[in-house]
C-alpha cells in the first residue's frame, strides 16, 4: 500500500466519483489512477467502490471506512511535513484568515499589518468566510483559521474559542429626530423604517429576541447582510440602520451619526476556529495573540491537548474578552 494511493482515493471521492476531474487534481493520468485503486483493492481483497460498466457507480460501506483512515493518515502525514518544515525554516509558511468584511475591513487591519511586515516570507491569505445558517462549512486546512461574528456548529475536529463580543449601534442622519439626546427606547426604533441583518443571522436574533420579549412588532423596511449596503441606504434617509458598532467607526461623521444600543441588544459572541489536526506554528502563535490578547501561547497549546468539553470551558470561562 502506498500514501499515493490512498491520495487518489481521496481524490475520487472528493470528485463525486469522476476518475477524469480526479486525475487532473493530482496530476496523473486517467489509467494510472484506475490501475493503482485495482491495484489497492487486489492487496487489500475488498471493493472500496462499486462499478457499472467502466464507471465508478458508489463507495462501498468498506471503502467509506477505509476512506475515512486514509484522510486520517494524509493528515499526519501533512502534519509530519509541516513539524518538519518548521524545524528547518519557522519563518516561512502559509497562514490563510476566513472572516467577514467587517472583521477584516474594522478590526484586522493592524494585526495584520504588524504581521507581514515581521513574517515577509510567510504566505498571507484573507479570504471571506462563508458559513450557512447552521454555522457549518468551517475551514479545516492546515494553515486555516476562521474568524467568525456568528454562532458555530460544533464538530468533532473542530476547536472554536471566544474571539470577542460585540454590540449593536444605531445609525440615522445627524437632523433625524431620534438623534435628540434621548436615551432610545425599542419603542422608538419601531416608529422608523428599520435597515439590518438578514434573519437569522447573529445581530438579527439579538434584535429579534428583544422585540418578541417586550411584544413589539419593527418595521424592517430592507434586510441585508452587506453593512456598506446598509450604510449608503441610511444615508439616502430610506431608514434607520442597526449595525455592528464597529461599523460606525469610519461614517461620515459630518452627516450621519451613531447612538450604541447595547442597553437595548445582549452582545453577541465572535468566534476563533481551526483544525483539531492543525500543527500550530509560531508565527500563528504570534498573530493569533497580536489580534486575540486572551489567546495566548500558553492557552493555545493547552486546548490543542485534545481537553474534554468541562476542561475546555473551565478555560474559556477565565477569558477577558474586549467587547466592540
Amino acid at each position: 500500500m502506498k500514501l499515493q494511493q490512498l491520495k487518489y482515493l481521496i481524490a475520487i471521492k472528493n470528485h463525486g466519483l469522476n476518475i477524469t476531474s480526479a486525475s487532473k487534481s493530482v496530476f496523473s493520468a486517467q489509467p494510472g489512477i484506475s490501475k493503482q485503486i485495482s491495484l489497492l483493492e487486489s492487496e487489500l481483497g475488498v471493493r472500496i467502490f462499486e462499478r457499472k460498466g467502466k464507471h465508478l457507480q458508489s463507495i462501498t460501506p468498506i471503502g467509506m471506512k477505509i476512506i475515512k483512515e486514509a484522510e486520517e493518515l494524509l493528515r499526519i502525514e501533512q502534519k509530519i511535513k509541516t513539524i518538519s518544515q518548521d524545524y528547518l525554516d519557522p519563518d516561512r509558511g502559509c497562514l490563510n484568515i476566513f472572516t467577514t468584511n467587517t472583521i477584516a475591513k474594522y478590526l484586522m487591519p493592524h494585526a495584520v499589518s504588524r504581521f507581514v511586515n515581521k513574517y515577509p516570507q510567510v504566505s498571507f491569505h484573507l479570504s471571506p468566510a462563508f458559513l450557512n445558517s447552521a454555522g457549518s462549512q468551517i475551514n479545516k486546512g492546515e494553515s486555516d483559521f476562521s474568524i467568525v461574528a456568528q454562532v458555530v456548529q460544533k464538530e468533532k475536529d473542530l476547536i472554536i474559542l471566544p474571539a470577542y463580543k460585540w454590540t449593536l449601534s444605531l445609525m440615522v442622519p445627524k437632523d433625524h429626530p431620534l438623534n435628540d439626546g434621548r436615551i432610545i427606547t425599542l419603542e422608538d426604533l419601531c416608529n422608523f423604517p428599520i435597515i439590518s441583518y438578514e434573519e437569522g443571522a447573529t445581530g438579527r436574533e439579538s434584535q429579534d429576541a428583544a422585540f418578541l420579549k417586550s411584544g413589539l412588532t419593527p418595521n424592517y423596511f430592507m434586510t441585508v447582510m452587506d453593512i456598506e449596503v446598509i450604510k449608503r441606504y441610511v444615508e439616502l434617509g430610506l431608514g434607520i440602520g442597526i449595525i455592528a458598532t464597529i461599523a460606525t467607526h469610519h461614517m461620515d461623521e459630518k452627516n450621519m451619526a451613531s447612538i450604541p444600543l447595547d442597553h437595548l441588544f445582549s452582545p453577541s459572541d465572535a468566534w476563533l476556529c481551526f483544525s483539531k489536526n492543525i500543527f500550530l506554528r509560531n508565527y500563528m502563535y504570534d498573530f493569533i495573540e497580536d489580534f486575540l490578547p486572551h489567546l495566548t501561547k500558553e492557552v493555545m497549546e493547552k486546548v490543542s491537548l485534545g481537553l474534554n468539553e468541562d476542561e475546555m470551558n473551565a478555560i474559556c470561562n477565565d477569558f477577558k474578552l474586549e467587547t466592540y
